[in-house]
């Protein structure tokens, strides 16, 4: 019983600095995408057409993407997985790709701007660092893709049932 109950300790503090972990990220992007936000509204504020525009729009996907990582309000989030679009903003490709977009427009609003586009791509690239380091932490912030799915069989080398097993090397 000593060794169960060893495994078992050993199995929660894993569990729970994992969930730690995933709980962290999960905060920093909600409170980076909070402050994105408050920097795309100041933006938006100057009476100049296109200010308007951009920051309207970079506070909209802010808004959603502060949605998508706290994971409410539930009709928000039961629209979202149920859109063609939605789908992927679930996956690393899909935050990545939107979190590279807000930063980008971030650079031009002004100083406060630019640093909080450094630590947006900080925080992505850093939440790329914990899916090497703790894939299990990974895939609870993060749903898999279906070509995230696909680079996985291919990596394994196991054939898809689709693909006739001589035209795959090495099978």
């Amino acid at each position: 019983t000593y060794i169960t109950t060893t495994q078992t300790n050993e199995r929660n503090l894993i569990m729970t600095s994992k969930h730690r972990l995933t709980r962290s990220f999960r905060t920093l992007s909600a409170l980076f995408y909070g402050f994105n936000t408050v920097v795309a509204i100041q933006f938006a504020a100057k009476p100049v057409y296109l200010d308007v525009l951009v920051g309207v729009l970079v506070a909209f996907g802010c808004l959603v993407m502060l949605s998508v990582a706290i994971e409410a309000p539930t009709p928000i989030m039961s629209r979202l997985e149920s859109s063609p679009i939605g789908e992927h903003l679930f996956t690393f490709r899909g935050r990545y790709i939107v979190d590279l977009l807000i930063s980008s427009f971030l650079v031009a609003m002004g100083i406060w701007g630019k640093i909080m586009a450094f630590f947006t791509i900080v925080l992505i690239f850093g939440i790329r660092f914990l899916g090497v380091k703790q894939p299990d932490a990974f895939n609870e912030i993060f749903r898999q893709s279906n070509i995230d799915q696909t680079d996985n069989i291919v990596n394994t080398g196991a054939a898809p049932y689709h693909l006739d097993p001589g035209m795959v090397p090495g099978v």
